[in-house]
């Protein structure tokens, strides 16, 4: 054998002995091989991959109000004209469709309509293709599902062991259940926009005067675990003289509105948080006040008019705002481009006034009893209204009325009247579906019921009324006239 023979058979024979000597080195010397042959076989065929939806952002999700948008994510670039042609969502929820990159984005017209589940459905859209030689490839079939809040409405009993206590409602569900328990006498209430709590005033009911400005400030969650539910007191009133509270839209500040028992000062705001300390702020308010939509300003209702200022502002901060011809603020539209203000006229009438975010007002209505309350629907075509008139021919009394009043023609039509009620509240659905009112009954005689009207009086009586409106969505289970709900005052829809 030649030299140079010997010399190449030396490594060759080494490294035969080394691969039999190490077996776990030959399965994986074996396995990279196999998989540098897939690999390549994979990139000279080309992507077998089929195009189809990664991700739904409400799938299997709750929406409420504040979800207007949901996106769908591909896993490539897509036809989206062939997507858009074959996107279909039941029952109907007409919107926009917007794109960017691989991302589709559906924004709502209008909020959906509660209590129902929804199905989104895409399928035969094509991927986008690089020429009208390339074969479109068409995406595997997807279907995405979610539902909206149930309808349900929150309102203080007056019957029997619900007297004086927070009750909840739901009319999706057909539940029914007391929030609050019997030792306290709810006052007023909010709930926050997603649905965690509800904020309450109330007085300890073994106190025998029942004064309102002995009331504190409480929490108690919404989906109680416990039963009776669990409550939490947020402000006390040994100091203070608790008069009213806001919530912010995210629902992590309160702006509370107290008057001091120690010292001659005015009427003050604080900003409550589960995280500080409370903090007064600079704003003095003698009157009613609102946060705005966004949660960064606060409208204040004076003396000499209605005030927006900044709700994080210093000290020097100054009014963004100022309306002198205005006393009081009503409500604002969902999006914060109008607001609804009362205004005080020489004719001893009040008008009720559209403001836009760029100052320009719409007197909408003008009455000569009391605008109690007003609100906007969620597409801002129509206001629903409560006042009061003077009935002379009633023994001087007052009449309730409702009316709604479309904003693009100013026309005017009352839905319903209540003889004999000078007080009562409004509340409007948050999908724009019906109305809640009240009608009730007070006395002046001796009475077992601890519910007062907004005017003092013992309220004996009291039906929550429900009015479907024209313009609701039709597939709703709403009745085709106003239904009488149950026996208690202040409804509020939930968020």
């Amino acid at each position: 054998m030649a030299v140079g023979e010997d010399n190449l058979k030396q490594p060759l024979m080494g490294f035969a002995r080394w691969f039999k000597s190490h077996p776990l080195d030959r399965v994986a010397i074996a396995t990279i091989v196999v998989l540098s042959l897939l690999i390549g076989g994979i990139i000279w065929s080309g992507d077998h991959t089929y195009p189809k939806v990664r991700e739904f952002s409400w799938q299997d999700q709750q929406i409420g109000v504040e979800d207007t948008a949901f996106i769908l994510t591909f896993n490539r670039a897509m036809d989206w004209q062939s997507v858009a042609d074959h996107l279909k969502i039941q029952p109907p929820l007409p919107g926009k469709l917007s794109w960017s990159g691989r991302r589709l984005a559906y924004t709502l017209n209008e909020p959906a309509p509660y209590g129902q589940s929804f199905q989104v459905t895409l399928d035969q859209a094509t991927e986008a293709t690089r020429g009208s030689s390339e074969e479109s490839v068409q995406m595997q079939p997807f279907a995405g599902q979610f539902q909206s809040r149930d309808r349900a409405l929150i309102y203080l009993g007056i019957d029997g062991a619900e007297n004086g206590r927070l009750v909840v409602h739901n009319l999706t569900q057909k539940t029914h259940q007391i929030l609050t328990p019997e030792t306290l006498t709810v006052q007023d209430f909010k709930a926050d926009l997603k649905r965690d709590r509800i904020l309450f005033t109330a007085i300890d009911r073994a106190e025998s005067d029942q004064d309102f400005f002995e009331q504190k400030l409480y929490a108690v969650p919404l989906a109680p675990t416990a039963d009776p539910p669990s409550y939490q007191l947020l402000l006390e009133n040994q100091d203070y003289q608790l008069l009213d509270f806001d919530i912010t839209p995210n629902g992590e500040v309160l702006i509370v509105q107290q008057f001091s028992r120690r010292e001659n000062e005015p009427v003050s705001l604080w900003e409550l948080t589960d995280s500080r300390p409370l903090r007064r702020l600079q704003y003095n308010a003698d009157g009613q006040f609102l946060i705005s939509p966004d949660g960064q300003t606060l409208v204040i209702s004076q003396n000499q008019g209605v005030a927006m200022v900044p709700l994080y502002g210093d000290v020097k901060s100054k009014p963004l705002d100022f309306w002198p011809k205005f006393d009081q603020i009503l409500s604002f539209a969902r999006d914060g481009s109008v607001a609804l203000m009362a205004q005080n006229n020489p004719d001893s009438t009040r008008s009720l006034y559209l403001l836009s975010n760029q100052g320009q007002e719409q007197e909408l209505l003008k009455v000569g009893g009391y605008l109690l309350d007003a609100e906007i629907n969620p597409s801002t075509q129509t206001v629903y209204c409560l006042y009061t008139t003077f009935n002379l021919g009633q023994t001087a009394s007052f009449d309730l009325h409702l009316s709604a009043i479309d904003l693009d023609t100013g026309n005017k039509q009352r839905l319903m009247t209540i003889p004999k009620q000078s007080s009562g509240t409004l509340s409007l659905a948050p999908d724009g579906s019906a109305l809640l009112y009240e009608e009730v009954t007070v006395t002046d005689k001796p009475s077992q019921s601890v519910v007062r009207d907004a005017v003092g009086q013992t309220v004996s009586k009291s039906h929550v009324w429900l009015y479907p409106l024209q313009d609701a969505d039709t597939v709703l289970p709403l009745p085709k006239k106003p239904q009488k709900l149950l026996a208690g005052i202040q409804p509020l829809w939930l968020p």
